[in-house]
């Protein structure tokens, strides 16, 4: 990487940790509308791990080769890509129909964030040694683009209705994209290194964190700043509950809920911060802290449920399928 900064690093996805040792199943975790039960797969270490999210059962893991800290899942719940390969550094995907891993893609040297379009056509692996973001085919793994994004990006995020795609970049700025072109627009000027993005279902708006006590809300429309909310030290990972309604932010102090119609955070949920993820059906948050434990929470009463102790070590990023 052409930069002081060497390897900053960001787990591209929020973390939905469903772990291996529960006894219940989680609340508002059905089978997809499909028959076909949900599933969650929880990077940890050199594997991947997939839960049975009605069971909170853990399947056999998946050997990834080696350390990795990004993964995302294609919207079409087809593929799970994490950013570390068996045989050497790269991209692979795991099939979420078989479990098995696919053959490496070999397209970036020190790939820190993953996106993809919600298509499912294409894959945005976040280089900091070229700082681009290389665009891949999802059919063929070759590369099919370059967004020049300024040095050291971090982290990458694109619109659910697939038009623009927001690149963090170690400099506090924000490198917005349009998807269908690769052309980078003019940066936004942030306070901090924006290391996580959440954008609403709607498109209309990202909430974007870097570690500090404050969440940007930047509307995508005119990529201008709408407000900076207050949401206590440290903040890590955000998500957005699928109805639109809730921002979850995870602090050192906890999980903040954010009302998005307003803007204002709300009671602090008072259990270990961590990565966050939400069930398809927005029904249930779970928080993964750094303890190793993962708590359920209810959307609806934003009450945790009793903390869940993972077996398989400190997880570093979760996708869960559609």
């Amino acid at each position: 990487m052409h930069s002081h900064l060497t390897h900053i690093r960001l787990a591209a996805v929020a973390v939905l940790a469903i772990p291996a040792l529960a006894g219940a199943a989680s609340p508002g975790s059905p089978p997809a509308a499909s028959g076909r039960v949900v599933t969650a797969y929880v990077l940890s270490g050199d594997a991947v791990t997939p839960i049975n999210t009605v069971t909170n059962k853990a399947l056999k893991q998946i050997p990834i080769g080696g350390s990795s800290d990004a993964m995302v899942m294609t919207p079409n719940g087809k593929t799970v890509y994490v950013n570390g390969s068996l045989g050497g550094p790269g991209i692979l995907p795991i099939s979420t129909a078989t479990n098995k891993p696919g053959t490496s893609i070999l397209v970036a040297r020190t790939p820190s964030a993953l996106g993809v379009t919600p298509d499912s056509t294409t894959l945005y692996v976040v280089d900091q040694d070229s700082n681009d973001a290389i665009a891949v085919s999802t059919a063929t793994g070759h590369t099919v683009g370059f967004v020049p994004t300024g040095e050291a990006p971090v982290s990458i995020a694109i619109t659910p209705n697939g038009t623009t795609g927001y690149i963090g970049v170690a400099d506090n700025t924000v490198t917005p994209f349009t998807v269908a072109t690769n052309t980078a627009g003019t940066p936004i000027k942030l306070r901090y290194i924006p290391f996580r993005f959440a954008i609403t279902p709607n498109s209309k708006t990202a909430y974007v964190d870097g570690g500090t006590n404050v969440v940007t809300v930047i509307n995508t429309a005119t990529n201008m700043i709408r407000k900076r909310i207050q949401v206590g030290a440290g903040a890590g990972d955000i998500v957005i509950t699928p109805n639109g309604r809730t921002a979850y932010v995870s602090t050192s102090a906890g999980v903040v809920p954010i009302n998005t119609a307003t803007n204002r955070p709300g009671a602090l949920i008072k259990i270990p911060g961590g990565d966050i993820a939400i069930t398809p059906n927005g029904k249930t948050a779970y928080v993964a802290a750094g303890s190793g434990t993962v708590t359920p929470v209810s959307t609806a009463t934003n009450k945790p449920g009793k903390p869940i102790r993972l077996r398989y070590g400190f997880p570093a990023g979760i996708v869960i399928t559609p």
